[in-house]
């Protein structure tokens, strides 16, 4: 379980890492295929569970520039309700990814990216409207994938 923590907070590191300031564009993949391989297997709360870890790795260092104008106390809650969406993800994936009773876990990468689109769109709708911020695709704006935009919006890319 200690490499799936770990998989799980290398995976919000990496999604963190496409973002401006270090605009590493790649590493959104990698943080998607890092959190769909953590989660690859475990039951539903393990997969809640990594999905937090890697939510807060992803949302804590990326909206920090919200602490600098409403405090610590908004900028860690903010954090904390974006990641109990990546938690939820994490526990969807889980299921999604459940192997039959005497299968060996496989990862599935349809059922991961269909679930993250599903995710991203939940989180930009709710509560309250949503708060957007963060989606995959905005990490994009220097890599080859953003001209999907024009076809079918951040959904696409």
């Amino acid at each position: 379980m200690l490499r799936r923590v770990g998989c799980a907070l290398v995976a919000g590191l990496a999604l963190w890492s496409a973002f401006p300031s270090l605009g590493w564009w790649p590493m959104a993949a990698v943080g998607v295929a890092l959190l769909a391989l953590a989660t690859a297997g475990v039951r539903p709360r393990a997969g809640f569970l990594l999905g937090l870890i890697a939510g807060y790795a992803y949302f804590a260092p990326l909206l920090s520039w919200s602490g600098v104008y409403v405090g610590a106390f908004p900028w860690f809650a903010l954090a904390t309700l974006q990641a109990l969406y990546v938690a939820l993800l994490g526990l969807v994936c889980a299921i999604l990814q459940r192997p039959a009773p005497g299968a060996t876990p496989r990862i599935r990468p349809l059922a991961v990216a269909l679930a993250w689109v599903a995710y991203e769109w939940a989180r930009g709708h709710t509560p309250f409207g949503g708060f957007p911020w963060g989606r995959i695709a905005f990490s994009q704006a220097d890599g080859p994938f953003a001209r999907l935009a024009a076809l079918g919006g951040a959904p696409a890319v």
